[in-house]
């Protein structure tokens, strides 16, 4: 296995990178407000004489994060979305009334608080998963477009394409396709992620006619990252916690975007220390290994933490002894790869978990609070210890 610790090491450099490639950070004022997508109370936003005017449509050519080249009409109406990060990015976007079809695994891979945010989801048609599709199903829905993951089969892309509907591949990564799609190979992972989740959660925006969410999303992002990086962002590598992500079996390494919500968070990947590349299987063996002072863990897969805890073959790694294995909550999105909570929430908690005296308890609340009533437009029901 390649040693991969200049990575991690030389930290500032790449966020100096990431920072010249992004916008410059804006500040603004969070108001709670109603979601874009709801109706006013009387469920009636035009006068009872007048129906609403069709949105003009322009064409928009651009190439997709695979690098394939992509034509459609925009804003599109009626959307198919086979990629879980997306359809929780949608769902911010208040473009619900867009989608006419869901990926397979959005209870797995997302949660329950999909019922709450996106209300009807659960009789929603499931056409396809990330890497398998029913092109049949797909093409009865008449899409506009099919949003697709890095992963989607090709011959079922083509099939979908040549029946005149637009495919538009979103990976979340700013260095286009990779010969492994869950195992990147990148030449600066937070530059990587941070300019592949602004892209897409733009591109998100345009094609769901939300242009103007989708820039305040990114914007809530660019507040929180500063929020983090003021408190947190000057710690020296020699003091930094190291922690491993263990989640659903397996662990997170090098080119993963956990491991630069790790890093912006005042952390090392422990895992990527030991110079593992993407994803992995974990053991006990393994772990004590890798040797972490934290373990986090999420609660979407709450049979890690139960065997990390209670497994005997566990009880000697440090973070065990010593009580600190985590299990994120569900807003925090530690992920492989980032969906926009992830920046704008999960590196503030994490920043706060790992050092409570720098980032408090109330600063995280307050921001997931406005972000869950922004963009959600439901309230934020979990209290941030």
């Amino acid at each position: 296995m390649e040693d991969r610790n200049h990575v991690i090491v030389d930290r500032r450099a790449f966020l100096k990178f990431a920072a010249i490639s992004g916008v410059t950070v804006m500040m603004f004022g969070i108001n709670a407000c109603t979601a874009p997508w709801q109706k006013p109370a009387d469920g009636n936003d035009t006068p009872d004489d007048q129906t609403p005017e069709p949105a003009a449509k322009t064409e928009w050519k651009f190439k997709d994060q695979n690098d394939y080249d992509v034509s459609l009409l925009v804003p599109c109406e009626r959307i198919v979305v086979l990629q879980h990060h997306c359809l929780d990015m949608l769902c911010q976007l208040g473009a619900q009334d867009r989608i006419v079809g869901v990926v397979d695994s959005w209870k797995k891979n997302l949660g329950d608080y999909m019922t709450t945010v996106f209300p009807g989801i659960e009789s929603m048609p499931t056409p396809g998963g990330l890497s398998e599709w029913n092109v049949e199903k797909i093409a009865e829905l008449q899409p506009d477009v099919v949003i697709a993951a890095s992963q989607a089969p090709e011959d079922a892309m083509k099939q979908i394409k040549d029946l005149g509907i637009p495919v538009v591949v979103i990976s979340l990564r700013g260095e286009g396709k990779q010969a492994q799609a869950q195992n990147p190979r990148l030449a600066n992972a937070d530059a990587a992620y941070t300019e592949g989740l602004q892209w897409a959660i733009t591109t998100l925006g345009k094609i769901s006619g939300k242009d103007d969410v989708a820039a305040n999303i990114w914007s809530f992002v660019e507040e929180s990252r500063a929020l983090v990086d003021k408190a947190v962002g000057n710690i020296a590598d020699a003091d930094r916690v190291k922690v491993a992500v263990l989640a659903n079996k397996i662990a997170y390494g090098n080119d993963k975007y956990v491991g630069c919500q790790l890093l912006r968070a005042g952390a090392v990947n422990a895992v990527a220390l030991a110079g593992v590349q993407g994803n992995t299987d974990f053991n006990a063996e393994l772990v004590a290994k890798w040797d972490p002072d934290v373990i986090i863990t999420q609660d979407r897969y709450p049979e890690d933490y139960k065997t990390i805890t209670t497994d005997p073959g566990y009880a000697e790694v440090r973070a065990v002894k010593a009580g600190k294995v985590i299990e994120a909550p569900y807003w925090t999105k530690p992920w492989g790869n980032p969906d926009t909570d992830s920046m704008a929430l999960g590196e503030l908690w994490l920043a706060h978990t790992l050092y409570p005296d720098k980032v408090s308890a109330k600063e995280v609340q307050d921001r997931a609070e406005a972000f869950y009533q922004q963009f959600y437009g439901i309230k934020f029901s979990d209290t941030v210890k």
